[in-house]
């Protein structure tokens, strides 16, 4: 809102404003899901970084028009939480004879009240924020929206450009499954035993389900278990970040680097007991490999701030919790 002066408004007034029937009606209202920290953005160009940061990364965002005409520094934040978040902006502006049009926002609504009337103000804002709590998918920024929800094609780039190389991962992983259950299938041959591994994505629970003659038939299995050549590639790159969540970004590296460190060049027979605890181990991370890649390609998939995006982040801290190498920081 508008800091100077606004339609006879003077900064008292304006700043008394925002404290009586904005901040404190939803800062202090129960029957609000969330509690609220309402902030006012600051007014100088020496704040610049922290206005921006704010704006894009507040959970909503209460933009007050009011005045004559469009307040440049209003209609500038404006843009930029309109440009770099997904989450919702509600607009409202003084209801006022003297009020042009604003032709940048004219499409959108925008709730005009009245400074006399406050209390239809205070409804109308506490009704949008639980309509939000409610079904946070429900809105939808009108600039992401017609940029594809997410941003312009030359921005989709580093998205799609790290897509491809989590996909190349979850590829090689399979294939590192299919071809070690296809050895595991002809050493039990030639020891006499018929195994057959219809779903080499199952390997694991085979292994798991062995009895004792099958386990002790792997201490001379010649299979040298390796990492995945790409994911050396992946931990001198950033490929994610930036692009998604950084407790994702983090989560995956870790794992990624555990399972390099593990497998590389035959390490992993130091950290197992037997040779069938080391495929057993093998197998069981391969496939949870497998599977995070996918989901991180599923995350970068799905809109900023959208309840499908944060049901797969969920996804993928419960998956990565099975791994051996999953370490709770504390």
């Amino acid at each position: 809102m508008p800091f100077v002066s606004a339609n006879g408004r003077t900064e008292s007034d304006l700043t008394s404003f925002f404290n009586d029937y904005i901040r404190l009606p939803i800062e202090e209202n129960r029957e609000l899901d969330n509690s609220y920290a309402v902030i006012r953005s600051g007014n100088s160009l020496a704040m610049l970084d922290k206005i921006i940061e704010d704006i894009a990364s507040a959970d909503v965002v209460i933009c007050d028009l009011s005045g004559e005409a469009a307040n440049p520094n209003v209609m500038f934040e404006l843009g930029l939480r309109l440009a770099t978040s997904a989450k919702p902006t509600i607009l409202i502006r003084e209801d006022h004879p003297n009020n042009k049009r604003i032709f940048d926002v004219n499409g959108l609504f925008t709730f005009p009240y009245k400074v006399t009337r406050t209390r239809d103000l205070e409804r109308f804002l506490i009704d949008k924020l639980k309509e939000y709590e409610k079904e946070p998918d429900v809105y939808e920024s009108p600039v992401l929206k017609v940029l594809n929800q997410r941003a312009a094609f030359w921005m989709t780039l580093p998205i799609r450009k790290a897509s491809a190389f989590l996909g190349g991962i979850a590829s090689a992983a399979e294939s590192c499954l299919i071809a070690f259950a296809r050895a595991l299938e002809l050493h039990y041959e030639l020891k006499g035993k018929i195994v057959r591994i219809e779903d080499p994505m199952t390997v694991y629970r085979m292994l798991q389900d062995a009895d004792d003659e099958k386990k002790s038939q792997l201490e001379d299995f010649g299979y040298v278990v390796t990492s995945i050549p790409s994911l050396d590639s992946y931990l001198s790159s950033i490929y994610l970040l930036g692009l998604i969540e950084d407790n994702v970004e983090k989560g995956f590296r870790s794992h990624a680097m555990a399972y390099a460190l593990n497998f590389n060049r035959g390490n992993s027979s130091f950290f197992a007991k037997s040779r069938y605890e080391e495929f057993l181990m093998y197998s069981y991370e391969t496939l949870l490999l497998m599977n995070l890649s996918r989901i991180v390609i599923n995350i970068l998939d799905k809109r900023q701030g959208s309840s499908e995006r944060t049901q797969l982040v969920e996804k993928f801290f419960n998956t990565v919790k099975n791994s051996q190498f999953y370490k709770v920081e504390g």
